[in-house]
């Protein structure tokens, strides 16, 4: 049976109308219709924004900040950090330059109009989560098992989870490899621009567990180096102080941060492998979104719901 798609646009009543026309007969053709709170609010922002020209540390993934978070064991940490810091800049700019995206335009709302399913309807009050970066576990946390997911737009329905990247992206992935301590270790940086369309969805029967991480606030570090005394400790069991080992402190480093993330366990399909599925939230998104978001989820995955206590005298010592 061939079928096509029209869009009949906005009637006014708040929704995008679209119609499934049947060539064969066109009297068993039907209409669906993208809820307004789904269609309006990505259609007000740009369909493909340009991206930044110069580069800044927010635009890390999660597992590279760990790392730049990690060079602090290095007594050398301010070269270090000013080198890759400077390279970075250089590599993203040449990436800018470069970049061209794939020019076709498509909104969220063309996108998502064909994915619904009939009778399937959106939660959490017909709002989306924008996430920055998604990221697929295996059942440790611990190992990646596919390509993650950059900024995009999460839709709860009640029937799965719709992840959708439609956007222009720009990262920067920083790794280690050998051991930084020792030469010939070091850190690996790169960078990319990229024009991104990814789409996932997860049935919300694979869900086993939720977890949501909140933290804003302040933090700063400082490094304690011992250093040994000019005559190697040797009078040192004179008791003269002079001799004994020396301490020095280096700079105390302030960073602010703003960590959102939700930690869902999952049988990931096709192939119903255990994950964890790590969606760490724009810092624009609501609490209170992330909230309903969690609740509804919670009320409609039949895995996060089922009873997993035992019923009151059940194994108990009468």
């Amino acid at each position: 049976m061939a079928t096509a798609f029209t869009n009949q646009g906005y009637d006014g009543s708040g929704d995008t109308k679209y119609v499934e026309l049947n060539e064969q007969n066109p009297r068993m053709s039907s209409t669906y219709e993208v809820p307004a709170a789904m269609s309006r609010p990505v259609m007000s922002q740009p369909v493909r924004a340009n991206v930044p020209t110069v580069f800044h540390e927010s635009m890390y993934d999660p597992t590279s900040k760990a790392v730049l978070d990690g060079t602090y064991v290095h007594m050398s940490r301010g070269i270090l950090n000013g080198l890759i810091s400077q390279q970075t800049s250089e590599m993203y700019r040449s990436n800018v330059a470069a970049f061209t995206g794939m020019h076709d335009n498509l909104s969220y709302d063309s996108l998502l109009a064909g994915l619904l399913y009939r009778g399937e309807t959106l939660l959490v009050n017909n709002q989306y989560i924008y996430y920055s970066y998604v990221s697929f576990l295996d059942q440790h946390g611990n190992s990646t098992t596919k390509t993650p997911m950059r900024q995009g737009r999460a839709f709860l329905t009640t029937q799965r989870l719709l992840m959708l990247s439609a956007e222009t992206t720009a990262g920067a992935n920083l790794t280690k490899f050998g051991d930084p301590k020792k030469l010939p270790g070091g850190y690996h940086v790169e960078t990319s621009c990229n024009d991104t369309l990814h789409y996932m969805s997860v049935p919300l029967s694979c869900f086993r567990s939720v977890e949501l991480y909140a933290s804003v606030g302040v933090k700063s570090t400082a490094n304690i180096h011992g250093q040994a005394p000019c005559c190697c400790g040797l009078c040192g069991f004179f008791g003269m102080e002079m001799c004994l080992k020396h301490w020095s402190v280096d700079v105390t480093q302030g960073q602010a941060h703003n960590d959102r993330y939700i930690t869902m366990g999952v049988i990931m399909p096709p192939w119903g492998t255990r994950s964890f599925l790590q969606m760490y939230l724009n810092p624009s998104v609501p609490l209170t979104t992330t909230k309903d978001f969690v609740s509804d989820l919670q009320r409609h995955a039949p895995g996060l719901h089922d009873k997993i206590m035992p019923e009151a005298g059940d194994g108990q010592i009468g």
